[in-house]
């Protein structure tokens, strides 16, 4: 029976890590700003609202305004498509 013995394997864990935790901050990032780019400007209040939170699994790019929702359905003649579904198509271009 042949055995193969892989050393390194904690070092090499910690590396895919440490990139993967890297990957989801830049595309975080990325995320928040096009979404800020695509939010409709009166005042500029709304663009300044946008946050985002990282953990190691996943990410969240949210704005809590309380007219996020009207915006999001296309009440602005700047977004009438929203913000979120054509943030996300110009994303899925970028991130591959």
């Amino acid at each position: 029976m042949a055995k193969i013995v892989l050393t390194g394997a904690d070092v090499i864990n910690a590396k895919l890590a440490k990139t993967l935790t890297m990957t989801m901050r830049q595309v975080a990032d990325e995320t928040m700003k096009v979404a800020k780019s695509k939010t409709p400007v009166r005042t500029g209040y709304t663009r300044t609202q946008w946050k985002k939170k990282v953990t190691k699994q996943d990410f969240e790019v949210a704005n809590r305004v309380p007219w996020i929702e009207r915006l999001e359905a296309g009440a602005s003649k700047q977004a009438p498509r929203g913000i979120i579904g054509p943030a996300l198509r110009e994303l899925k271009g970028k991130i591959k």
